[in-house]
């Protein structure tokens, strides 16, 4: 079927008591994977692109293979702009198909962080796409960046001077965590909740210990962003392949990156409570 707001989906999600699963793409086998896997599983999806990836690769090249991948799928999938960096490039992700948006102004002060998201707001509700904003800061794994906790207070009057349909929160949640088991002050993410009343998004949900995912579900988060774990799945894949120097089958690491990434998104859209949501 054609792309599709995601503006419903986070809807439906934050109603029922599920997390949509938000996995980062980045080439056809991982972009094959995270729709087939979601139609297998009779799951709504929303399918991303993000900055590193824009580095490699255009954004229209990315949302025509995403738009044609979905249309053959049965089940709702979007198209989401990840970290978004201002106004301009929003206008080109809606100019591409996308269907959901995120600006990250996170590092900036917050009337400069308001005063963007409300222009890039306008734009995206005019169409029915809902805007993702971020406070706090979150950190990267192997980075010198600071980690701090989204002030409730200021999320509550960032939402209301926004309108903005979700809400990226840093918990304690980093980006590009890897085979390590991280808890989330889940007390915090219910202030916040509790103050904002909008989906919550979960960034860096790699690392985050599954019963704290499970109980951030039942308090707000409605989107959990997935990205390292495939990644760096794939990587640990053909390291284990091409030790062995017979390997030469070409299409047979293809396959076997695209079983990888399978296998991570079925995992994950079982702990976000979305099969059988579609």
């Amino acid at each position: 079927m054609p792309l599709v707001s995601g503006k419903k989906l986070l809807e439906d999600a934050h109603t029922n008591g599920y997390a949509i699963g938000a996995f980062s793409v980045d080439h056809l086998n991982s972009i094959v994977a995270v729709i087939e896997t979601a139609e297998e599983m009779e799951s709504p999806v929303m399918v991303q692109t993000g900055q590193g990836t824009f580095k490699q690769t255009k954004m229209n090249y990315l949302a025509a293979l995403v738009k044609e991948v979905a249309s053959d799928a049965k089940i709702p999938v979007a198209l989401h702009l990840d970290h978004g960096t201002g106004f301009e490039q929003a206008i080109q992700a809606i100019r591409c198909g996308y269907t959901s948006l995120m600006f990250d102004g996170s590092r900036l002060d917050i009337e400069e962080n308001i005063s963007i998201t409300r222009q890039i707001k306008i734009a995206s509700e005019t169409l029915g796409l809902p805007l993702e904003a971020e406070l706090g800061k979150l950190g990267t794994r192997g980075s010198d960046e600071i980690q701090l906790l989204t002030d409730p207070d200021e999320a509550e009057y960032f939402a209301k001077e926004t309108n903005v349909d979700s809400l990226a929160v840093a918990l304690g949640n980093i980006h590009a965590a890897y085979g390590e088991d991280l808890s989330i002050n889940l007390e915090h993410l219910k202030i916040i909740n509790d103050r904002v009343g909008i989906p919550i998004v979960l960034h860096g949900g790699t690392g985050v210990l599954h019963d704290d995912i499970k109980k951030a579900i039942q308090l707000g988060v409605s989107k959990v962003n997935i990205a390292t774990e495939w990644r760096r799945a794939t990587i640990d894949y053909l390291r284990s392949e091409l030790s062995n120097e017979d390997q030469n089958n070409f299409f047979a690491l293809n396959m076997g990156i695209r079983n990888t990434i399978c296998d991570i998104v079925r995992t994950k859209i079982e702990l976000f409570g979305s099969l059988g949501k579609a």
